[in-house]
């Protein structure tokens, strides 16, 4: 059988209460403690009696005080007091059991979580982010870390406007989304995680201008049309940037368009500008450039509470940078 373990005689398999017990060793004085006496001990204590206990763990008597004898020979203490018709655990068999206790608990726990994760090797992942905007140089170091050590899950990336980001995370159909701060803290019941401060731009084409001068200032951009996103933030970032016109001395030209893909396009071949933090993907790319503005977004990352072992709290354990829960022992 594999996976198992002969103990006096008897066969004690992966699902046995005590199997965990024997990755439980621990060397005292130059002797090896193994989960054979701790199970006796266990068993003792909680039976209150030799020959209860050993009939629970199907050993003969003699073995079984034999293991106790030997056990409390390496720990250097007794565990027992058999001074009376009843044997009780002394103070130091009181810690011991406690700790002894703990320990088969943690492994216990220990391989339920790693059975767990091995029925997850055909999971999914689904990862929602803003529509127009470059996560990879964010999400590439964290999804190949996931990947080998989680080789099974499959991960999918899946980009939309952020109302609709927002709804299908709501709905259930996203796991994690990358999105606004701002709009990550309107969800109800999501947690969220700010990942980055993100400066805000006004991106415009090589194409737009024949000057070719580096030190671009907002009010260089008096005469351009202002390409805004036709979504419920359209007002909002209507009178951000005419707070910035009025700021330096103009009042901007709109149009309103029906996707960030229509705007980078625009932009692109030099119909205009936009303003967009420094996430969108073109803000870095060849053939574009950026004016700094003063104001800054919050890019967050936001999921709803997941089951304690599972492949997501996995990856948000690697995006917070927080350990996985752990099992502590406590005498």
């Amino acid at each position: 059988m594999m996976g198992a373990s002969k103990v006096d005689g008897k066969i004690y398999g992966e699902n046995s209460k005590f199997y965990g017990l024997k990755m439980f060793e621990k060397r005292m004085g130059g002797n090896m403690m193994n989960d054979t006496l701790v199970q006796s001990f266990l068993s003792v204590a909680a039976e209150g009696s030799f020959c209860k206990a050993a009939e629970k763990i199907y050993i003969s008597q003699p073995n079984l005080s034999r293991n106790i004898a030997r056990l409390e020979k390496e720990l250097n203490v007794q565990l027992f007091d058999r001074s009376g018709k009843h044997i009780a655990l002394t103070e130091a068999g009181r810690i011991y059991q406690n700790v002894f206790q703990k320990v088969e608990q943690c492994m216990a726990d220990a391989k339920e979580r790693v059975e767990r994760l091995e029925a997850l090797e055909m999971g999914m992942i689904r990862i929602g982010y803003v529509n127009g905007w470059n996560i990879g140089s964010y999400i590439q170091p964290i999804l190949k870390k996931l990947r080998l050590e989680y080789p099974g899950v499959k991960v999918s990336l899946e980009a939309y406007n952020l109302q609709e980001l927002s709804a299908r995370f709501q709905m259930g159909q996203l796991d994690l989304i990358i999105t606004l701060e701002e709009r990550a803290a309107k969800i109800y019941d999501a947690q969220t995680f700010v990942i980055d401060t993100a400066p805000e731009v006004i991106l415009f084409s090589n194409t737009l201008f024949r000057n070719k001068k580096k030190n671009w200032k907002p009010e260089d951009f008096r005469k351009e049309t202002f390409f805004v996103l036709a979504d419920d933030r359209e007002d909002m970032q209507a009178e951000y940037i005419r707070t910035i016109g009025s700021k330096y001395g103009f009042v901007p030209n709109f149009c309103s368009v029906n996707s960030m893909e229509s705007i980078l396009m625009n932009v692109e071949n030099g119909l205009g500008v936009t303003v967009c933090n420094s996430w969108v993907r073109n803000v870095y790319t060849q053939g574009f450039q950026c004016c700094p503005l003063e104001h800054s977004v919050q890019i967050a990352a936001a999921w709803k509470q997941p089951e304690e072992q599972s492949v997501l709290n996995i990856l948000l354990a690697m995006i917070t940078g927080e350990a996985s829960t752990s099992c502590k022992i406590i005498a």
